[in-house]
């Protein structure tokens, strides 16, 4: 049978040969993301891959419907949507490389790696797996005369531990990389460079740029902010960078986790996100005439923005520890309100010279998936400017301790309910995504809800 690809010409083909000629490649990592944000693939050797560097690989469809567990997630009762299973024998979908991502991993001897788009046997995008549900909002942008630019903070901590410790402790009591907690601190930052710097050089060959190392505020949390690149590539680089911070962190000896909130208290990790949209070389969120720098356009985008935060906060927050981290005075994006630099709202106007001038969200957390997250808020902005929405004059004050404004839904049943209902979501995302979205996502709250928890033990065994 023959495979579809994407379409590589051939420099783009003749340059993935020199590389693995001259580097000395022997294997090559054939991955994308499922939907939960986990790297799914498989090493393909070399003498196999450089034949046909654009050609698809067999990837079985079981990747689709496995848990962040690696269980197997039961078709839900009532489903109707693509959902595959032993009744319909795991078939194969077509991993097609993007040639464009293909990069040397120095850090894996002999190896390089290269991002792909799962498609079903028929060549057909899967609506359902994230990097084509990205790819059709950069679209319906493009459509619209816009070039959509986006770029990711994540926030991780980082611990004295092996995988097989943390699991040994049950992931309680953990030790931190370093002790204290000194946000922005130059000399915390200048000690932990050791591993910072070898994420960097790490990061650097997989042609992801790091623009900042900044010390966070919980104890060896981090932040490192990447750099703004077209919507499709800044959700390549916040995926390769999640891949690279865990896979250098463990050559290292630490382990480090993205998960919203590790810990009761404190800060938790997020994953802001700032964007633009551009026509041509025109920043068109800019406008210099008006008082506050932001045009019509992006106030319609700020519009859409927070009119969808609520019913898209089961995207930006996709686990039952995601809700931790809504806390108040937690650097969260908590309440529904915008502002102009104010960093209590859950969007946040940032402007100033036309190539600075952006809009950030500060809702998702770390654990969120980079193509959905991004996918989402073009979703919510797009439709802002196709409603002709506005946001109303910007937010000033504490927005945490103002009672009247909305706030994000407060667990993930609660999110998933609102984001199922939502006719933008429906309409942009489309209803075969949020059907299969929405139905992980309550299986996941299915399995918290029959797990007997260490604090109900504590709490009630001996006393009830």
């Amino acid at each position: 049978m023959e495979h579809p690809a994407h379409p590589a010409n051939a420099e783009a083909i003749a340059k993935v040969r020199a590389v693995l000629e001259k580097e000395g490649i022997e294997r090559v990592l054939v991955m994308g993301t499922d939907i939960h944000g986990q790297s799914r693939g498989k090493f393909i050797p070399r003498w196999r891959f450089e034949k046909d560097p654009a050609e698809a690989q067999h990837i079985a469809d079981v990747v689709a419907v496995l848990d962040i567990e690696d269980e197997i997630m039961p078709r839900p009762a009532g489903y109707t949507g693509w959902w595959p299973s032993w009744d319909s024998g795991f078939s194969d979908m077509e991993a097609l490389p993007d040639l464009s991502t293909f990069s040397s991993v120095p850090w894996i001897d002999g190896s390089a790696l290269v991002l792909c788009d799962f498609h079903d046997e028929q060549g057909r995008p899967l609506s359902a797996m994230p990097r084509n549900l990205l790819r059709s909002m950069v679209d319906r942008a493009a459509g619209m005369g816009f070039t959509a630019r986006m770029a990711t903070e994540y926030e991780f901590f980082v611990y004295r531990e092996t995988a097989e410790s943390a699991r040994a402790k049950g992931f309680r009591d953990l030790e931190p990389m370093t002790s204290g907690v000194t946000m922005y601190g130059g000399e915390r930052a200048h000690n932990e460079l050791g591993l910072t710097s070898a994420i960097e050089a790490a990061c650097q060959s997989l042609g992801v740029r790091i623009e900042a190392v900044v010390p966070e505020g919980g104890p060896s949390q981090f932040e490192l902010n990447l750099t703004p690149q077209e919507a499709l590539r800044a959700a390549d680089e916040g995926f390769l960078f999640k891949f690279a911070v865990k896979r250098i962190a463990e050559s290292l000896g630490y382990t480090s986790s993205f998960i919203a909130k590790p810990t009761p208290g404190g800060f938790g990790s997020s994953m802001h996100v700032h964007q633009s949209l551009w026509s041509g070389e025109r920043n068109v969120f800019h406008d210099n005439t008006s008082n506050d720098g932001l045009s019509k356009t992006g106030r319609q985008y700020i519009a859409g923005l927070t009119s969808t935060l609520r019913e898209f906060t089961a995207v930006f927050a996709p686990f039952i520890t995601s809700y931790k981290r809504y806390e108040p005075e937690s650097a969260a994006g908590t309440h529904v309100a915008w502002s102009l630099g104010n960093r209590t709202t859950a969007i946040r106007a940032i402007t100033g010279p036309e190539r600075l001038t952006r809009i950030e969200n500060r809702t998702p957390g770390a654990d969120g998936n980079p193509y959905l997250v991004l996918a989402a808020m073009l979703a919510g902005g797009l439709w802002g400017i196709e409603s002709d929405l506005d946001p109303g004059t910007a937010y000033t004050g504490n927005a945490y301790a103002d009672s009247s404004l909305a706030t994000v839904p407060r667990t993930l049943a609660e999110a998933v309910d609102l984001f199922e209902q939502s006719e933008v979501a429906n309409k942009y995302l489309g209803e075969d995504f949020v059907q299969y979205y929405g139905a992980t996502r309550r299986l996941e709250v299915e399995q918290f809800n029959s797990a007997v928890t260490d604090w109900e033990l504590s709490r009630y065994f001996g006393k009830v």
